[in-house]
């Protein structure tokens, strides 16, 4: 992997890769002051694999379009309560997965 020390200028949208995931390509929208993101995924749940926590979920990578459908599996690092705009309360799982621009 190639690590760069000069900052490259990015737009608010751009084109990534989740390959730890098998996402080859996905828009993700670009937040600079975040330390977590969020993808839109469903059919989640979670599962235990050789002892492990991990969460199965699907993603449509091309918006407003149902296919492809990528199932994916990631190890659960965490769970956070979320509040929407109308202040309902949810528990998602929390993973880590390297991503990859250009």
């Amino acid at each position: 992997m190639i690590h760069r020390t000069e900052k490259t200028v990015i737009g608010w949208r751009e084109w990534v890769s989740l390959p730890a995931l098998g996402i080859p390509s996905i828009k993700a929208k670009i937040d600079t002051g975040a330390r977590t993101s969020a993808l839109h995924a469903f059919q989640i749940e979670p599962v235990i694999m050789r002892g492990s926590l991990k969460v199965r979920f699907a993603v449509h990578p091309l918006q407003k379009v149902e296919r492809p459908e990528i199932t994916c599996i990631a190890d659960v690092i965490d769970m956070r309560t979320v509040s929407d705009s109308s202040g309902k309360k949810e528990e998602r799982f929390v993973i880590n997965t390297p991503v990859r621009m250009g």
